[in-house]
């Protein structure tokens, strides 16, 4: 999946704020208002209302718009994601079941470096390391300041 793909299924085709689900009315948001910084932690789905009420500062303000795309993240992420990036970030690696982490290798926040097999019906686990561009968004959304 792309990024704009993943956008739009975390919301489910729908505003992240208001819910409205008519895709021709939804467009991407970028949080930090850099048109440039395409990265997924920065762009958030709105619908041209609710997009116009933030960066107009309206009644939408960007603190709330953070507060929805952590959530989002968080839900995209997984729980174990999150877990594994906690961890990658405080030991440099991880070894975890590949399938639980490689959403989080296509997006480009883990790497894998090694795979472990055993045999007996083969159960397999790999390592993992924290990118720059993991190590980035763990600090920007989940490391307590």
């Amino acid at each position: 999946m792309n990024t704009e793909e993943i956008l739009f299924f975390e919301t489910d085709n729908s505003c992240a704020y208001c819910g409205i689900r008519q895709r021709e009315n939804l467009s991407k948001h970028h949080i930090d208002g850099d048109n440039k910084n395409n990265v997924y932690d920065n762009q958030i789905v709105l619908c041209h209302n609710c997009h116009h009420r933030v960066t107009t500062k309206k009644d939408i303000s960007p603190k709330k718009i953070k507060e929805i795309k952590k959530v989002l993240i968080h839900k995209t992420l997984t729980q174990y994601g999150i877990n594994a990036l906690k961890i990658a970030y405080k030991k440099e690696e991880i070894i975890a079941s590949p399938f639980i982490l490689y959403h989080l290798v296509d997006m480009g926040y883990l790497k894998q470096t090694n795979i472990h097999a055993w045999t007996d019906k083969v159960d397999y686990l790999a390592t993992f390391k924290l990118t720059n561009k993991g190590k980035k968004l763990y600090q920007d959304w989940f490391l307590k300041r």
